[in-house]
């Protein structure tokens, strides 16, 4: 399903949306026409039993997979917050070094927002990661690891500022790991075999106007295609125009060029 998320959500749900009713309607006409009301509504009784303890699990399913996928998006942002929140912490300490070694870091620093960015961020929303933004963070490691430390007058707040590059670079590999795909593919097997058999049971629960049990049926179809689409959308954090967003590392950027 790589082609979801690409679309505005609206015009993406209403495709949906459209697409299911179509489908829904063809087995809707197929079904009336073998089975009149009156043979199926003979079954109603019991199977109205075995359609409620069935709804139930389902239920629960769809809540846990949602909760599941909701506090996956969560925490990827938050690991985002942390990333941005410990690169501005690491250029502020590195204003207090000497004027030659912090123009070296703060250009080294500048490289690797830039390329996180223009970069990796479209990279990301494929799926992929950027090779140019990992070297210019191997670039700062490497930069930073050269500073002569008889040159820093407060070696405390260079080991501050050495722990904080450390954390840089522990959430953005945890940003990595967030941008991949966490509903197991199973998981999507068990919903849409439940989700057809739902289907398979609002087709037999009949009512004698065909327009009313359409109807019922195209709400059932609604509420179902979107609670799909969320978990779709949750599912991949960084992809689409709902997806998170690089602002925080743009704002950076701004405050690193302009010396803010």
């Amino acid at each position: 399903m790589a082609f979801l998320v690409v679309l505005p959500m609206l015009i993406e749900l209403a495709i949906l949306v459209a697409g299911s009713l179509l489908l829904t309607f063809i087995g809707f006409i197929i079904v009336r026409k073998k089975f009149t009301h009156e043979r199926l509504s003979e079954n109603h009784t019991v199977a109205s039993y075995i359609f409620n303890a069935f709804s139930i699990s389902y239920g629960v399913l769809l809540a846990f997979v949602v909760y599941a996928n909701w506090y996956d998006n969560e925490r990827a942002q938050q690991n985002v917050a942390n990333e941005t929140s410990y690169l501005s912490n690491f250029y502020r300490d590195t204003r207090s070094f000497p004027d030659s070694v912090k123009k070296i870091i703060t250009d080294k620093i500048i490289c690797y927002t830039k390329a996180v960015v223009d970069d990796e961020w479209p990279e990301m929303e494929n799926g992929n990661t950027s090779k140019l933004a990992e070297a210019e963070l191997d670039s700062l490691w490497y930069t930073y690891s050269k500073i002569p430390t008889a040159q820093i007058t407060n070696p405390y707040l260079y080991q501050i500022a050495l722990e904080r590059l450390n954390f840089i670079s522990q959430y953005r590999r945890l940003r990595i790991l967030d941008m991949e795909q966490t509903t197991p593919a199973i998981i999507w097997v068990v919903l849409l075999i439940c989700f057809s058999v739902s289907l398979g049971y609002t087709y037999f629960f009949t009512t004698k106007r065909k327009g009313t049990h359409i109807s019922l049926i195209a709400t059932f179809i609604i509420i179902n295609v979107m609670i799909f689409y969320l978990i779709y959308v949750l599912d991949h954090p960084f992809k689409g125009y709902s997806g998170i967003s690089s602002e925080p590392f743009q704002l950076l950027l701004n405050k690193f060029i302009t010396g803010g």
